[in-house]
């Protein structure tokens, strides 16, 4: 499994290595640490070798332009240390693993997004918020950003509150389930995962009131019994307990309240919901669930 996971060094970044122990990952993971450093000098100056060479003689770079890159690239070379470092303390807390820094001038979720389609990874692993005041204010910050336009799955990491750092105990998952092709993937994806003896799952079926009581819509409750059924299997053969929840509720709420209520480590679930028109009248469920939730959320893809 290829794993890229960001690192900005925030606390919220730090959060999201300690979160890697109860993620379930497999002993042959490949890992890339990448830390992304928005230095405007070295954006430029990387713009400006893909100029003509003609272009670049005809205008050269002023002295004091080149004393602030020389700055810069002193600062660059001091964040290529820390990924170096960090990549380090990872590999000792996971010996089986491949893992290596990396350190890149860029824009947070751009750049993120760039390794991400050349290098393509299973899964990102972004904090929950950055470093920058505004991006904790919006939602639209950089890691929401990956989880919308990333091409494969995205794990929003939190420290869990109900675990200490050296506690391992048996973990606990949240799965969002409709039936839908995606809600299965995330079913596939927890199903696949090397989790603790006796580690649990609850599967939680949350059916929108208003889509349900909408004219002309029929929530079709054989065939998400039948697809529930048989998550349930997979689930228990690859070991672990499960147990079902099925409520007509707003589903963004009962994840969340259901994933609090029984101290849950982290909620699966996949990108899209079952039908084009619920995506359209409810919004992203996923986005919403990994906005909100005081736990880990990894949106399935």
């Amino acid at each position: 499994m290829k794993v890229l996971i960001t690192y900005d060094d925030s606390e919220c970044a730090k959060a999201a290595l300690e979160d890697l122990k109860n993620a379930g990952l497999p002993a042959n993971t490949e890992a890339v640490v990448l830390m992304v450093t928005e230095n405007w000098s070295l954006i430029f100056e990387e713009q400006e070798k893909e100029l003509p060479p003609e272009q670049r003689s005809e205008y050269p770079t002023p002295l004091e332009i080149k004393r602030i890159r020389e700055r810069a690239h002193t600062e660059f070379a001091e964040t290529e240390k820390l990924v170096q470092s960090v990549a380090g303390r990872l590999q000792t807390d996971f010996p089986s693993w491949q893992i290596r820094g990396e350190a890149m001038p860029g824009f947070a979720h751009w750049s993120v997004l760039e390794k991400a389609g050349e290098w393509k990874p299973d899964l990102i692993v972004v904090g929950s918020h950055g470093r920058n005041l505004i991006g904790r204010l919006v939602l639209g910050s950089s890691s929401l950003k990956i989880l919308t336009e990333s091409p494969c799955s995205v794990r929003v990491a939190r420290r869990s509150r109900a675990r200490t750092s050296d506690d391992d105990s048996p973990q606990r998952i949240v799965i969002g389930f409709d039936g839908s092709p995606d809600s299965m993937l995330a079913v596939e994806a927890v199903a696949k995962r090397q989790w603790r003896q006796d580690s649990a799952v609850r599967l939680v079926t949350a059916i929108e009131p208003i889509l349900a009581a909408a004219p002309g819509f029929e929530v079709d409750l054989e065939k998400i019994e039948e697809s529930r059924r048989s998550a349930v299997r997979e689930l228990e053969a690859a070991g672990l307990h499960v147990s079902t929840d099925v409520r007509v509720s707003d589903p963004k709420n009962i994840l969340i309240e259901e994933a609090e209520k029984w101290g849950a480590d982290a909620i699966f679930i996949g990108a899209r919901g079952h039908r084009l028109m619920e995506r359209i009248l409810l919004g992203s469920v996923s986005y919403a669930v990994a906005a909100r939730a005081d736990c880990s959320v990894e949106v399935v893809r």
